[in-house]
């Protein structure tokens, strides 16, 4: 009897060793699951992007003849550098030559003319105005005698009616050439009237007026260059008939060059002026200013266009290269975890995990932005819990943890 209790008591034992009370034992430790974790703390992401432009000079203008012409210099030629002011080329200037030369014997015409009205006559033609007033008075007191002659034998019928008329036109022109002698002595002797003064003068000043724009225009019969900078391109050739819509010279200041930028209005807010940003052509990097930031988007592309300025005083980088402009900015301060910590499994808002008592527990979280695969939790966690960032994909509510803070679980 003792013996059978014995062996009971080993099979109980036995049972209790048996291959199902392995099996459950392993079932409990794999339950713990391996994960890596990152403490939730508030930080700041940088951002840097990356825009392609091309570089044009900080100014710069297309150079025209003022007038029409044939061109018979250029002295310019691509690359060429020119000061301000500096002659570029020239159109034949032989017909201006003749009209400025035509306004000047205009001006002194007219500068002779005032001189006589201004100071009046001489004596001399002052003597002469009256001898000619005389002799116009006799010639008339003749002629009126004449007349009265003339018409007693007119009635008497000893003159014939033709030669009566005659006498009568005589008499008439007579007086009317005194009447003018009369006229012309009062204007020599006393001098020409105010109206008459102010007339010539204004004729002298048109005539200044005429010298002066004949000379000015002679003067655009050379081009000049309006600003100092580099002949970009020459567009027209000696012989050539010019008018003044023609473009000769395409001339820019690169001194600086700008590049002109499409940022995407969502990062616009990240761009100020006077930002520095790094400027990159092949292997050659320079510091470039941000100048200016359009206060509105560009129709239909969602785009602002900003300039960016870099100096450039070797002239080594020249325009229409492509450069590259590296923007980095601080983004906004928040609550960051990697895209990988967040989940979803089809539910309409997405979750974390996080430890609690060495447990994973599931946290609805809200979503902000994306910075550097890190995306914004704007709601849902604490600063100071631990959120599984590796293997949570594997996870349920209530799984046991072994955490690791490396990156892999």
């Amino acid at each position: 009897m003792k013996q059978r209790v014995i062996v009971l008591s080993s099979a109980l034992l036995l049972a209790a060793c048996s291959p199902a009370a392995s099996d459950k034992a392993a079932v409990e430790q794999t339950t713990v699951k391996r994960v890596a974790v990152t403490q939730v703390k508030e930080e700041a992401f940088g951002q840097v992007a990356k825009w392609s432009g091309i570089l044009t000079p900080v100014e710069e203008t297309q150079v025209s003849f003022e007038i029409n012409g044939r061109i018979v210099t250029l002295l310019a030629e691509a690359g060429d550098y020119v000061e301000t002011g500096s002659v570029l080329a020239s159109l034949d200037g032989r017909d201006l030559s003749l009209q400025a030369a035509s306004a000047a014997a205009s001006v002194q015409q007219a500068k002779a003319q005032l001189a006589q009205v201004t100071n009046g006559a001489r004596a001399e033609e002052v003597l002469q105005a009256q001898n000619n007033l005389d002799k116009a008075k006799a010639l008339m007191d003749k002629a009126k005698a004449d007349l009265q002659r003339s018409e007693v034998l007119f009635r008497q019928g000893a003159l014939s009616t033709n030669d009566w008329e005659n006498v009568q036109n005589k008499a008439a022109l007579a007086e009317k050439d005194w009447e003018n002698a009369k006229e012309t002595y009062a204007l020599v002797a006393e001098g020409p009237r105010q109206e008459q003064k102010q007339q010539t003068a204004g004729v002298y000043r048109q005539a200044v007026v005429g010298q002066q724009r004949a000379a000015l225009t002679q003067t655009k019969a050379d081009l000049t260059a309006p600003i100092s900078g580099v002949v970009l391109e020459k567009l027209a050739s000696v012989g050539q008939l010019t008018s003044t819509s023609t473009p000769v010279y395409r001339i820019g200041n690169v001194d600086a060059l700008l590049i002109q930028l499409a940022v995407p209005d969502r990062d616009i807010g990240f761009w100020k002026k006077g930002d520095e940003v790094t400027v990159t052509l092949y292997d050659q990097k320079r510091s470039g200013i941000v100048q200016r930031v359009s206060p509105a988007a560009s129709q239909g592309s969602g785009t602002v266009p900003v300039e960016v300025r870099v100096e450039n005083p070797d002239h080594a980088w020249l325009a229409g290269q492509v450069a590259t402009v590296v923007h980095e900015h601080q983004g906004p301060k928040g609550i960051f975890v990697p895209v990988q910590a967040v989940q979803s499994r089809g539910e309409t808002q997405p979750y974390v995990f996080v430890v609690r008592d060495n447990k994973a527990a599931k946290v609805p979280v809200t979503l902000g932005m994306i910075v550097d695969n890190q995306l914004q939790i704007t709601s849902g966690l604490t600063i100071g819990e631990q959120v599984v960032t590796k293997g949570a994909e594997q996870l349920f509510a209530g799984d046991t943890l072994e955490v690791s803070t490396g990156e892999r679980p």
